[in-house]
């Protein structure tokens, strides 16, 4: 099974980022996903093995703490036109929850992400249109307040996915895994 930790927003936030996002996406003649798969990965970790789950929920037990903010202030365009993405900086939390994701991957003999983590919320796929940056006024706020460990199937009409576990994100470390 693809898995992948995550932020994962609430239903109405997911909606209101397409929302606010909508005249940009419209300028860049992509294909907007569908409000339901708007989430901010951490550590993608690709194809895993069942018997590994366990393992990973016991990692997202050990990870989960304070809930995080997040500014989005602009849209940018990856790979060639083919993505419109949501970006905010990353602030030192959230980068200490990817390096403790990775450490726990490694240990569990794992690889984590190679790429250099950028936080980002892809919007659209399938440019006509590319900009290397657009701004988004006003800014979109966001309190992250639940991780996921997320299964990703892949299909023609796009990738769908179910949360195998969920934590709350909170002032301490919660323990919270349940699919």
């Amino acid at each position: 099974m693809r898995l992948f930790y995550a932020l994962w927003p609430e239903p109405d936030t997911q909606r209101h980022w397409l929302q606010a996002s909508a005249a940009a996406l419209t300028s860049l003649g992509g294909q907007p996903l569908p409000a339901a798969s708007l989430h901010l990965t951490l550590q993608f970790l690709g194809e895993t093995r069942a018997d590994r789950v366990p393992a990973l929920i016991r990692l997202g037990d050990d990870v989960a703490g304070a809930a995080l903010s997040l500014r989005f202030d602009r849209i940018e365009c990856w790979g060639r036109g083919d993505l419109a993405c949501l970006r905010a900086e990353s602030p030192a939390e959230l980068l200490r929850l990817v390096g403790h994701l990775g450490h726990g991957l490694q240990t569990l003999g794992l690889a984590p992400d190679p790429r250099r983590f950028k936080a980002h919320v892809t919007l659209a796929r399938r440019l006509q249109h590319a900009a290397p940056s657009l701004p988004l006024w006003p800014p979109l706020d966001w309190q992250a307040t639940t991780l996921a460990l997320v299964s990703s199937r892949l299909a023609a009409e796009g990738p769908s996915y179910h949360a195998v576990a969920r934590w709350s994100l909170q002032d301490a470390p919660t323990g919270a895994g349940s699919g």
